[in-house]
């Protein structure tokens, strides 16, 4: 990992409010531990030779082992080292060391160098700015636990033996935190594309390649111009990539080798490339189809789409894929929402797009919009949410009871949450409003392939209602009103249309949007 990306990452966090001082919300183990590092990640300047003594060896360098387990110098020196590749970046706060655990073998005192790229080390200062020599362990079977005076943000954390008891020989964990190591764009949020797909129903679809299922995408074509794509809604920082084969079948398909790409718009495109070097990077893929294989980038970058693309397969293309690295954190940005306070943020489909108002069928009287009327469709996909008249988008039965939003092209419509005004805040002159707002009975959402014609009734019309909300218990009066269709449906265009109370002794009645927000 260059300087470069040293800043990338610690720029990220700053970006997204983070201080350092406060990047960790718990501490702990890293994942020795665990099994979550695993065992390449462990490497030493030399190992005691396995013919000599089997339980000497990289992958034994984790404490809670049973005993004469561990990892063991080949020689007797104050040279000798153990290095743990953490895999992404992490605020290391102490270490744990232990002894071999077979009553003779163990280290007692040690120094900690640290490192991004693995190239250029920092050894851990104590608070007069000297290396820090750690006492080690008393015994084999003891866990003591070393704290850093000074936490370190660090990727490779490398433990050098200065003396020891017999032998140098110790197991290990890391302590601290951990913020982008966490799996992006898992489904039901993250969504995944294909160039291609075979045409089988029950499995080898796009959606089928996430990491968590049971299936596996598979391509319907065999050759390089392949890929299989994660949108994993506001950009943030990728760290890892994990692939497997397909799943379901008798058939041993996956990939064995691929590229990557990124975007953040999915217009310009940049192949992943590792630190230093000219050429795309070529990762290495799976040999079976169940087995995980994970990839940290040394590289990491900020992206909202991410391609793989396979360059060398078993058989078939085929392959699952997941993503680590910074959950997005805080308010959504520009262009996204979330469906409640709790989700993730994902793509706001009207987004700034082309809004108009219309009259419906229900009322046969056909008007001319005015265009200042009309103009003020697009207040409710502007992304300000300002709950004012003058900021919001006003459906009644005179000028107009339909809003209609253009996707731009046909999407997959799962729900839509509307922010609306209640009559806060604003000028007595205004109030009138609120009372035309008492003879509103419903807002219904339709999905339409086509622009439907302004007040007549189409007997050719492709809108599909996806669900309404009534005065039922005053829930038509909420701030949010979140309308889930009721399966999901594929259109261009999405209608709101407001519906008055029947036999009211007043028929003038109104609606206001003040911001529309569609998700798929």
């Amino acid at each position: 990992m260059r300087a470069s990306t040293m800043r990338t990452f610690l720029i990220f966090f700053l970006g997204i409010g983070y201080s350092l001082a406060s990047v960790c919300e718990t501490n702990g183990p890293l994942g020795l531990i665990t099994g979550e590092i695993e065992d390449w990640q462990i490497t030493a300047s030399s190992v005691y030779p396995y013919e000599w003594d089997k339980g000497c060896r990289e992958k034994y360098a984790r404490v809670y082992l049973p005993n004469k387990l561990g990892w063991c110098a080949k020689y007797k020196s104050s040279s000798e080292w153990l290095q743990i590749d953490l895999g992404v970046a992490a605020r290391v706060t102490g270490v744990l060391t232990q002894g071999r655990a077979d009553g003779a073998e163990w280290v007692t005192a040690f120094m900690v160098s640290y490192s991004m790229n693995a190239y250029n080390w920092n050894y851990v200062m104590d608070q007069y700015g000297n290396q820090k020599l750690f006492e080690g362990n008393t015994d084999s079977y003891s866990v003591k636990h070393s704290y850093f005076d000074e936490p370190v943000i660090a990727r490779y954390i490398k433990f050098h033996t200065v003396q020891w008891n017999r032998h140098p020989s110790m197991r290990v964990e890391v302590l601290g935190c951990q913020l982008c190591k966490v799996p992006l764009g898992l489904p039901p949020y993250g969504k995944i594309t294909a160039s291609t797909s075979a045409k089988k129903e029950h499995s080898c679809q796009a959606e089928d390649g996430n990491i968590l299922s049971h299936k596996g995408w598979c391509a319907r074509k065999k050759d390089e111009k392949q890929w299989l794509q994660i949108d994993i809604g506001p950009p943030t920082l990728v760290t890892g990539i994990i692939t497997k084969g397909r799943a379901d079948g008798m058939k041993k398909h996956w990939v064995k080798r691929f590229s990557l790409s990124y975007s953040n718009d999915s217009n310009v495109w940049y192949k992943y490339k590792d630190a230093h070097h000219m050429d795309p990077k070529i990762f290495g893929g799976n040999n079976d189809k169940n087995t995980e294989r994970t990839h940290y980038l040394n590289s990491p970058f900020v992206a909202r789409y991410i391609r793989f693309h396979p360059l060398e397969w078993n058989k078939k293309i085929s392959m699952r894929i997941g993503l680590l690295g910074c959950p997005h954190k805080g308010d959504c940005s520009e262009g996204f929402m979330r469906v409640n306070d709790d989700t993730p943020c994902v793509e706001n489909l009207a987004f700034k797009k082309r809004a108009t108002i219309s009259t419906s069928s229900r009322h046969h009287t056909k008007r001319h919009i005015p265009t200042y009327i009309n103009g003020h469709a697009s207040r409710a996909v502007d992304g300000k949410l300002e709950r004012t008249l003058r900021s919001c988008t006003i459906l009644d039965n005179l000028y107009g009871d339909v809003w209609k939003v253009d996707l731009g092209e046909r999407r997959k419509v799962s729900g839509v949450v509307i922010h609306t005004w209640q009559g806060e805040g604003e000028e007595k002159q205004l109030s009138s409003y609120k009372d035309y707002m008492n003879n509103l009975d419903k807002l219904l959402v339709y999905v339409d392939e086509k622009d439907p014609k302004d007040g007549e009734d189409d007997p050719n019309s492709t809108a599909q209602l996806c669900g309404y909300i009534s005065r039922l218990n005053d829930a038509l009066f909420r701030k949010e009103l979140h309308i889930q269709c009721m399966r999901p449906l594929v259109g261009r265009h999405v209608l709101i249309e407001a519906w008055d109370v029947e036999n009211s002794w007043n028929r003038l009645f109104s609606a206001v949007l003040c911001e529309v927000e569609i998700y798929e």
